[in-house]
């Protein structure tokens, strides 16, 4: 079983680390996101320097690396908290990917992606959420902020998940948050020279 978990990591993390917002954006209009917009790796900033299909096919396609990575715990046998490393090591994998020096995306689309196998219901629900709250108040991070808020209540509440899924959904997004404060301060300086 060790060989299948060290698999299941190690597929999941590289996964993760395909950078689709960056192949978009490059492809698209031959733009380095870690240096245009808020210099972010991400579905939201292709959505603002390249285009509004083109965000949302990032976001599609980073909500599909996270679901792969669940999928992968699946086919290799392994137990649901054996397969919570397959869903951490592919949102490393975005945040921190091999292919472009560790400077990836924030990894919500990811996340989310991997939680939706794990708990649709907390999933769906939260994600209705974010939906509302955007449509009533036009601001995405009061949006995605209780919307990821909202999923380990959830998770514990309504799904009856245990307190030790419950936690290590937490620690999901605990992650994102690092990352976010790590990436801070680069971000400011981008989006100073883009002039956002």
């Amino acid at each position: 079983m060790s060989v299948q978990i060290a698999l299941g990591c190690l597929i999941s993390y590289f996964l993760g680390s395909i950078p689709f917002s960056f192949i978009i954006a490059r492809a698209v209009k031959g733009v380095d996101l870690r240096k245009t917009g808020e210099g972010n790796v991400g579905a939201r900033n292709v959505f603002h320097v390249v285009g509004r299909k083109y965000g949302i096919l990032a976001g599609l396609l980073d909500f599909a690396k996270g679901a792969g990575a669940f999928g992968v715990g699946i086919l290799l046998g392994l137990n649901p908290m054996w397969i919570w490393l397959c869903g951490l090591f592919v949102v490393l994998g975005h945040v921190f990917p091999l292919f472009l020096k560790g400077r990836g995306g924030k990894g919500v689309a990811c996340a989310f992606g991997f939680l939706l196998g794990m708990e649709p219901f907390a999933v769906l629900i939260s994600g209705a959420g974010i939906f509302l709250v955007y449509f009533l108040f036009q601001n995405f991070h009061l949006a995605l902020g209780i919307g990821m808020a909202s999923v380990p209540f959830l998770w514990k509440f309504f799904a009856r998940r245990s307190w030790e899924e419950t936690l290590i959904c937490i620690s999901f997004f605990l992650v994102l948050g690092l990352k976010r404060l790590l990436d801070e301060p680069h971000m400011k300086k981008v989006r100073e020279s883009s002039g956002w």
